[in-house]
């Protein structure tokens, strides 16, 4: 909320500057976010007072104007329409710079010298006004500095309003802040009306047909009003809170919003059928248009402020154009109401509309200060735009609201706030706050809050009332005693730990998703009727149906913050989650909850530089991560294995992992068709899964030292033509049992599938490093054992050694 420091110090004398007061406000639980001068680059602006206005000879539009700047006369070419004779107002003489960067400029305007420029308020930045020339107080001397006029130079304080705090979403309520923590009273505005109008209810009436949406409903009416442009210092005070100013009338509606804290709406007493109000909810389907010109379809939750035939405001959000203030409005009926939080707040998002009125009312107003605010206003009016008020007011309010009486423990709130406050003392917090505080003996006081303070509930909120008066940064700092656990860290967290670095340093990315999805992402996946992805826990009063299961797969989770940077450009992505999946387990209520970590890459693996081409991901970049996260996890054995087909994925690009004979995740490339569900077709994803639950048995949690290598390692290469079908994984099998502990490492140097083999063939080139813990291996012990690994992979492969390649010593 933004909130003028002159408004401010009108109810509260304060004594400190705008950047001390933002700090005071901060530690008293009100966080100030930000502190704004404004007003304050106007000096070299001076007041002027015009002489004398005359034609434009050569421009039927602009004015010849005639100055004093304060002992000296100059013309000035000006076109607004509001300037007379003897009015002071604005004037930049040549070489001042506006706020807006402009340098004024001594200039010909057809034919005439304008020495200077006439201001209106937007140019030197105090509202967005431009429809005339700013008109200045009577009483300020030619030539004298805007500087000397204290109204403008002002500071905004941008203030942070939490949502049990809505009596601190106004002026009076951020000063009565103030006054408790000082120790000072709130200085009331005055009201003052002239009851010279009929009966009120001679004129109107008010029916409330649902108590429950509105417990109270207030008017007044006021008749003969002058429509008109507002003064100076409301437009002035509404635009740095932020508010358009309309016309007299709404802006003093919006004023007293803003000063009090309540929601009002005023209704063109004409346009009323029968000239009189009716609370009640809408007929389902009904249409209405409210005063942004957008029409809306409406349902029973959504409460409305209807006349004898019709609906004319949704209550509590924004009126109806057919009730709305308009230059030819007369009489007018003035609303001040209290609207159920909850049904504001389901109106407010059904609608989708959030208005300075709908975020006061969904987060509780004052019940209690609803007449308050309307003779505030109907004081105002009459100041402003004249009128005849009619006698007396309007109050439905059949059910008064009682507020609660607790009892508070002086000892228990010093145990908790570690403080050593009296009892006297503490009560004189409440009756600064303006709460009823009762002695009941030396160590307990009964209070009771204020129809304002909507969020003291318990003797807890009472607490933290006193520690914010007494001052968080009195409160002792104290540390609890923790004792020492044998227990070490669950292993599910430390594995998320290595995870997470380990995924970080392959330049990967983690996301948090919903854990809610649609049901519809595994019919997008193409599961099976059976498949557990359909295993769906459902929500019993789930926000949207998009979100109204849990999640059976982090996979949707992914494609969804894929499918969001991809249609934003960002297709260059290395993105992963850890996180929970929920299966429903038949005659259970809760579900199984299983740990799942999963990943995806899209876009260029490597970007074309003078030195390289540019490289798109492919399937081996997703194994290779998988591999680098299964290792360093410390998973010793692991394999890759085609065949089975898995939702979601290429059947032909994927394949399943596996730990002693267990799946334990899959991997490959995400399908055409579920890329193009996504509207992401012209891209190709690659993503892994791993249940991190079932990984957890095969991976080796002690850290065994290997000693160096003592004794030489001998080389061998051996390239092969087998069917193209069989997997490399097979053939190194083979290697490692026909090896056996002499096999160190196997490394895939190179694959060749051309015109020199059969089509159905491929050929694939292995270096094999062979070493002995023990001793130095011997070159025709070697040879044996080389041939025999050779043998081994032509039996069981039904392989041939490739011709002019050599599968020999390496050179």
């Amino acid at each position: 909320m933004k909130l003028s420091y002159n408004w401010l110090k009108d109810y509260v004398d304060i004594e400190m500057s705008p950047d001390e007061l933002a700090h005071f406000l901060t530690m008293t639980g009100l966080e100030v976010e930000g502190v704004e001068a404004v007003g304050q680059s106007l000096g070299d602006i001076i007041a002027a007072k015009i002489l004398a206005i005359e034609p434009h000879p050569e421009a039927d539009q602009l004015s010849l104007c005639q100055v004093d700047k304060g002992g000296e006369r100059l013309q000035v070419v000006c076109g607004a329409p509001n300037l007379e004779t003897g009015f002071m107002v604005p004037l930049a003489l040549p070489g001042v710079k506006l706020p807006d960067g402009t340098v004024t400029k001594e200039t010909r305007i057809r034919g005439k010298t304008s020495t200077g420029v006439l201001l209106a308020e937007d140019e030197m930045g105090l509202t967005d006004d431009h429809t005339g020339i700013m008109i200045l107080p009577a009483d300020i001397a030619p030539g004298a500095s805007l500087d000397s006029m204290p109204s403008l130079s002002d500071w905004v304080l941008d203030i942070d309003i939490t949502p049990n705090r809505p009596d601190c979403a106004s002026v009076i309520g951020i000063a009565r802040e103030i006054a408790a923590a000082t120790r000072q009273k709130v200085k009331w505005p005055e009201t003052v009306i002239k009851e010279s109008g009929p009966d009120i209810n001679d004129l109107t009436s008010i029916t409330i047909e649902d108590l429950a949406g509105c417990p109270r409903y207030a008017a007044g009416v006021i008749q003969d009003i002058r429509i008109g442009l507002s003064p100076f210092w409301i437009r002035y005070r509404l635009y740095l809170s932020g508010i358009r100013s309309i016309n007299n009338l709404v802006d003093v509606t919006n004023y007293v919003m803003l000063e009090m804290g309540q929601p009002l709406h005023a209704f063109d007493y004409n346009r009323l059928r029968e000239n009189r109000i009716v609370v009640r909810r809408t007929e389902e389907g009904e249409i209405f248009s409210t005063l942004d010109g957008e029409p809306h379809t409406l349902n029973r939750e959504i409460l409305m402020i209807c006349d004898a035939d019709r609906a004319v405001a949704i209550a509590g959000i924004m009126g109806g154009l057919n009730s709305e203030i308009f230059a030819g409005t007369r009489h007018v009926l003035l609303e001040s109401a209290f609207f159920d939080p909850i049904t504001i707040r389901r109106g407010s998002k059904r609608l989708g509309l959030s208005t300075e009125a709908s975020y006061r009312f969904e987060r509780g107003a004052d019940i209690g200060g609803v007449t308050t605010a309307l003779k505030r206003a109907i004081s105002l009016i009459n100041s402003l735009a004249g009128g005849k008020t009619a006698a007396g007011l309007i109050d439905n309010y059949p059910k008064q609201i009682t507020f609660p009486r607790i009892d508070l423990r002086v000892d228990k709130t010093n145990r908790i706030l570690g403080t050593s406050i009296s009892r006297d003392v503490i009560g004189g917090y409440f009756k600064a706050l303006e709460m009823e505080v009762e002695n009941i003996n030396e160590n307990e006081l009964r209070v009771q809050p204020p129809s304002f303070r909507v969020d003291i509930t318990r003797d807890v909120d009472l607490m933290e009332e006193v520690a914010r008066l007494s001052g968080y940064d009195n409160v002792p700092i104290t540390y609890p005693s923790i004792r020492p656990s044998e227990e070490g860290d669950a292993p599910e967290l430390v594995l998320r730990d290595q995870t997470r670095t380990i995924m970080a340093g392959l330049g990967f990315s983690e996301i948090i998703t919903y854990s809610f999805v649609s049901p519809e992402s595994v019919n997008i996946l193409g599961a099976g009727k059976n498949d557990s992805l359909r295993s769906f826990v459902k929500l019993l009063k789930p926000l949207t149906t998009e979100q109204s299961v849990m999640r059976t797969a982090l996979m949707p989770g992914l494609l969804d913050t894929a499918r969001t940077n991809i249609l934003n450009n960002e297709k260059d992505l290395k993105l992963f989650e850890w996180g929970k999946i929920f299966i429903r387990k038949k005659g259970d209520q809760l579900p199984f909850e299983n740990i799942s970590l999963a990943a995806l890459m899209s876009g260029p693996f490597r970007q074309k530089q003078w030195y390289c081409d540019e490289r798109f991901v492919d399937f081996y970049d997703i194994k290779g991560a998988a591999e680098a996260v299964l290792k360093g996890l410390g998973v010793q054995e692991f394999l890759f294995e085609k065949g089975k087909v898995f939702p979601g994925y290429d059947p032909d690009i994927s394949s399943g992992i596996y730990c002693a004979g267990s799946l334990v995740g899959r991997l490959g490339q995400v399908s055409y068709s579920v890329m193009e569900s996504y509207d992401i077709e012209k891209v190709n994803a690659y993503v892994f899964e791993l249940d991190i639950d079932a990984l957890q048995e095969n991976i080796s949690r002690k850290k065994i030292f290997q000693s160096f290598a003592k004794f030489p390692a001998v080389y061998r290469d051996i390239s092969i033509i087998v069917k193209r079908e069989l997997e490399t994984n097979k053939i190194i099998e083979v290697i490692k049992r026909a090896g056996g502990d002499l096999v160190e490492s196997i490394q895939v140097f190179d694959l060749y599938e051309g015109n020199k083999i059969d089509s159905s063939e491929k050929a694939l080139a292995f270096k094999i490093c062979y070493r002995s813990k023990h001793r130095t291996l011997d070159g025709s012990e070697m040879n044996k054992l080389h041939e025999a690994v050779i043998d081994k992979i032509k039996n069981e492969t039904e392989g041939r050694l490739r011709e002019g390649r050599k599968n020999g010593p390496d050179s």
